[in-house]
């Protein structure tokens, strides 16, 4: 891996941390920043997709929820498209509630490079586990 790339792995961990951590602090306007205007998510929990205002809704309800802890998700790789400018993060997730059994699996974004940063453009999230 060149050294340009090493960095740009890390920025996109970084911002994986971020959404991470946006998550645990219901701070729904730095997910709003993380997600690119044209998002899409095949969640776990639908056989439906969801835009960046859907999603941006079920994390607002999943929020107003009492029992809702968290969802974390630990990136496995990532790989770049030939010119640097896209990523795909593969990885596994895990999504806990108070008095229900933790939800898990694994989970694959792609990433695009624009001009400030990177952005989280799609994912998709597939239930092993609860």
């Amino acid at each position: 891996m060149t050294d340009m790339a090493a960095q740009q792995e890390a920025k996109i961990r970084q911002a994986r941390s971020a959404f991470n951590d946006a998550l645990i602090a219901k701070d729904l306007p730095v997910i709003d920043a993380l997600l690119q205007a044209d998002y899409a998510v095949m969640p776990s929990f639908s056989a439906r997709c969801f835009d960046k205002p859907g999603i941006l809704d079920v994390y607002r309800n999943y929020f107003a929820d009492p029992a809702f802890i968290t969802f974390d998700r630990t990136p496995d790789s990532v790989v770049f498209g030939p010119d640097g400018k896209r990523a795909a993060e593969t990885g596994r997730w895990r999504g806990s509630w108070r008095g229900q059994p933790d939800r898990a699996g694994i989970y694959h974004a792609a990433w695009l490079l624009t001009d400030r940063d990177w952005k989280l453009t799609k994912e998709s999230y597939v239930l092993l586990e609860g």
